[in-house]
């Protein structure tokens, strides 16, 4: 009950149905993330972050809080409706698959440590899924972990709680 009381109280001051895609333009025009146009093998909408577009201070942290949102938003939007083909597929692979999760792709190829490196977003942003979109996030994937991400990894992962079960380290060609 305290994390719904708490989910809407955010919504209420935050008012993520207010951010239109004007509001979020600049930021969003850099490519550094969107959602993709194409599901996930499950139906599951994907949101790609190319994190080396990501630049701390290149524009305000409520900015790029209001582009997540958005994105996580439009992402949800996607998402196939109940009992669709994609949702209701009886395949083992696909058995803790849930019909109203996302999917987020981290695109860590050129990550760099501190230009890249934004711990107060990487904190807003965890914070959005466990506490204002708990059980959206079906899966986390981080593709081509450089070594310098490890040590942002290790201050990253225990924000993350139970969610840190989530992610997979992989490489592009997975």
């Amino acid at each position: 009950e305290s994390k719904l009381r708490s989910m809407l109280r955010w919504r209420r001051e935050f008012v993520p149905q207010s951010i239109t895609p004007a509001r979020v333009s600049r930021e969003m025009s850099t490519g550094k993330a969107y959602v993709h146009s194409s599901p996930d093998v499950y139906g599951r909408p994907v949101i790609v972050i190319r994190t080396r577009l990501h630049v701390v201070g290149e524009f305000p942290t409520d900015d790029s809080k209001r582009l997540c949102v958005k994105l996580i938003d439009d992402a949800i939007s996607r998402l196939p409706p109940p009992n669709s083909a994609a949702a209701g597929s009886s395949s083992s692979s696909s058995a803790e698959f849930s019909g109203e999760q996302i999917v987020g792709i981290f695109d860590l190829r050129g990550f760099q440590v501190p230009r890249n490196a934004d711990f107060v977003f990487a904190k807003f942003m965890v914070e959005a899924f466990f506490e204002y979109y708990p059980r959206r996030v079906g899966q986390v994937l981080f593709v081509e972990a450089p070594w310098v991400f490890n040590p942002a990894w290790q201050v990253i992962r225990p924000l993350m709680r139970k969610y840190a079960a989530l992610v997979r380290f992989v490489s592009v060609d997975e």
